[in-house]
C-alpha cells in the first residue's frame, strides 16, 4: 500500500513559524503578522474598497474590518468614502506607513530566503507553483455549492 502524503503537518508548521517570524520582525512597528497582509495589499492597490480587500485575500468582512481599524488607529492608513457611492469605503496608505511597508517587504524577502534555503531557483519556483495549486484546490473545494460527502 502506498504511503499517504499528509501535507497538513508541514503547512501547519510553516504557517505557525511564519506567524512567529512576522510577529517578531514587525513588533517594532506595533503590527503583527495579521496586519502585514492588509497593509501591503492596500499599498499595492491604493483606493481599494474594503469588500475588494476581503475578496483579494479570501477573508471575511469582519476580519478585514478589524485589521483595517487597527491600521487606521496607528495612522498607517486612511479610510475615505467613495465620492460616487458613499456606501463604499476606500482605503489608502499614509506617509507614516512608508517605512513600515519597506520593513514588511524586507521581512518577506528574508522569510522567503529561510524557506528556500538549500533549494535551486528551479526548486523554489516549483515549490511556489505547487503551493499555489494546493491553495487553489483548497479554496475551490471549500467554496463548492454542495461539498462532497466523504
Amino acid at each position: 500500500m502506498k504511503k499517504p502524503h499528509f501535507l497538513t503537518k508541514h503547512t501547519s508548521i510553516i504557517y505557525r513559524q511564519g506567524n512567529r517570524f512576522y510577529d517578531r520582525e514587525l513588533s517594532r512597528y506595533n503590527i503583527g503578522c495579521g496586519q502585514q497582509f492588509f497593509l501591503l495589499r492596500i499599498y499595492e492597490n491604493e483606493g481599494i474598497s474594503m469588500v475588494d480587500l476581503a475578496q483579494l485575500g479570501f477573508y471575511d468582512k469582519g476580519t478585514v474590518t478589524k485589521a483595517v481599524q487597527k491600521l487606521e488607529e496607528q495612522g498607517y492608513i486612511a479610510i475615505k468614502s467613495d465620492p460616487l457611492d458613499k456606501r463604499i469605503r476606500r482605503v489608502y496608505t499614509t506617509r507614516e506607513a512608508q517605512p513600515i511597508i519597506e520593513g514588511i517587504y524586507d521581512a518577506r524577502r528574508r522569510w522567503n530566503e529561510v524557506l528556500t534555503a538549500g533549494m535551486t531557483d528551479e526548486e523554489a519556483g516549483m515549490a511556489e507553483q505547487l503551493l499555489d495549486r494546493m491553495a487553489d484546490n483548497a479554496y475551490q473545494y471549500m467554496n463548492r455549492k454542495e461539498p462532497d460527502k466523504e
